[in-house]
């Protein structure tokens, strides 16, 4: 087979989903350069990195196109289950910083009570 064909091509919708949310490689970039930006400490940046990746797989989607409904019910879940706290908290800080961080989403969700 010849390694032409096996390239994926881009949609030919150009206003499909796809076409208009970032790749999660684009987006695992920019959480990085962000992360980097604002100083966090390259542990830090491990943990937010490896919180995303586990919503990510959750949802086998690009977290562009979630929902704050759907991150909350994550978020919920994820704390029916009892972690540590200190656990929830870096996943809850880590999710924070990336949608409002890497993503620009300004959610309710996110705010200090």
């Amino acid at each position: 087979m010849n390694k032409q064909n096996v390239t994926q091509q881009e949609p030919a919708n150009p206003t499909s989903d796809s076409a208009r949310s970032p790749s999660v490689n684009a987006l695992k970039f920019k959480f990085i350069t962000d992360m980097e930006l604002a100083g966090l400490a390259s542990t830090s940046r491990r943990t937010y990195l490896t919180a995303v990746e586990k919503l990510i797989r959750h949802f086998w989607c690009s977290p562009a196109k979630l929902t704050e409904q759907q991150v909350f019910n994550y978020i919920l879940d994820y704390h029916r289950q009892n972690p540590p706290v200190g656990t929830f908290n870096s996943t809850h800080y880590a999710l924070r910083f990336f949608f409002q961080q890497t993503l620009g989403y300004h959610w309710p969700l996110f705010k200090k009570k």
